[in-house]
């Protein structure tokens, strides 16, 4: 047999070709962020080939426990880093075209990417809601928390009735409902500024520029403060669905105070939520790197976390 042709059938051996394309895809790890739509494509093809050879090399009672174990550490990066991958196939969409038919089974889960982010921008989106009401919360409340010695108060229970009225009202897209549910906690605590955003947020959301521009003049006036203002409005914009309007209220934040690691953590936030990860990773680092200065364990804490949801280190 002439060499050439036996070097052709030892590269077409099963077994072979399975190590070949698991080496293949874990050299091409870190360059997902810059693949073309083409060769993204062709690691899908390749991840479907890994699946069917190791199912045709198993049933013949080949050992593949160090194959499977280097299978399982691919996929698990691999879905670490699902939003740039889906972002160069070209998007949901595009992946949806290119979906084999009939659908893989739900065990191919690198066919269902688009599924894979959507989940992890709802609990994302959930997440940011619970900080955004412990930011407001904490915002809006102290004054009149401290006013009433800590107790519950008549006024609070009213400003988190009309805020918690508004939100399911605007998440139904019924936002007549929402500002009518805002106006109602408006009179019972006049002139909360927490409320007050929130009215010209939803304002704007009805394109009532000049009613939102009002109402956020009259919140500015009631917090005093710049700062806390933009943080405010950035944590409402997220929680609405408006990172990008978030993202510019981060940014003028961190005008007022560039070491702000609590600025910083939203800054991220809103770029995540836009899938700009090479610079919501930027960001969650600087936040982390000024918690860990300044002590805020919180902040390290939920920087962390964000670095680790995004498949980067702290």
């Amino acid at each position: 047999m002439p060499k050439l042709d036996y070097l052709q059938q030892k590269k077409l051996n099963p077994a072979d070709e399975l190590r070949e394309i698991l080496s293949r895809l874990e050299e091409a790890l870190p360059q997902i962020k810059t693949l073309t739509a083409q060769p993204a494509f062709d690691l899908l093809l390749d991840l479907d080939r890994l699946d069917a050879l190791f199912q045709q090399l198993e049933s013949a009672g080949l050992d593949l426990l160090p194959e499977q174990g280097r299978f399982h550490s691919l996929q698990a990066r691999l879905q670490k880093q699902a939003a740039p991958l889906l972002q160069r196939l070209g998007g949901a969409a595009v992946l949806q075209a290119q979906r084999p038919a009939p659908a893989p089974p739900s065990e191919k889960w690198w066919w269902y990417l688009d599924r894979l982010v959507a989940e992890r921008q709802r609990q994302l989106q959930r997440q940011i809601a619970l900080i955004g009401v412990i930011i407001v919360a904490v915002i809006g409340g102290v004054v009149l928390l401290f006013n009433t010695v800590l107790a519950p108060s008549p006024e609070v229970a009213a400003r988190l009735e009309a805020e918690n009225s508004a939100f399911e009202a605007i998440e139904a897209g019924q936002y007549e409902e929402a500002l009518a549910f805002i106006r109602q906690g408006l009179q019972k605590v006049p002139g909360e500024p927490n409320l007050l955003l929130l009215q010209g947020v939803v304002q704007e959301m009805e394109d009532d520029k000049t009613s939102a521009a009002a109402s956020f003049d009259q919140a500015q006036v009631r917090l005093n403060n710049p700062l806390d203002f933009y943080l405010a409005r950035s944590q409402l914009y997220l929680r609405v669905g408006q990172p990008g309007q978030a993202e510019t209220d981060a940014r003028a934040a961190l005008e007022l105070d560039n070491n702000l690691a609590s600025a910083w953590l939203l800054l991220g936030q809103t770029l995540e939520n836009q899938q700009k990860m090479a610079d919501a990773l930027l960001a969650y680092q600087k936040a982390n790197e000024l918690a860990v200065a300044s002590g805020d364990s919180e902040i390290i804490v939920m920087a962390r976390l964000a670095l680790a949801r995004i498949g980067a280190p702290p």
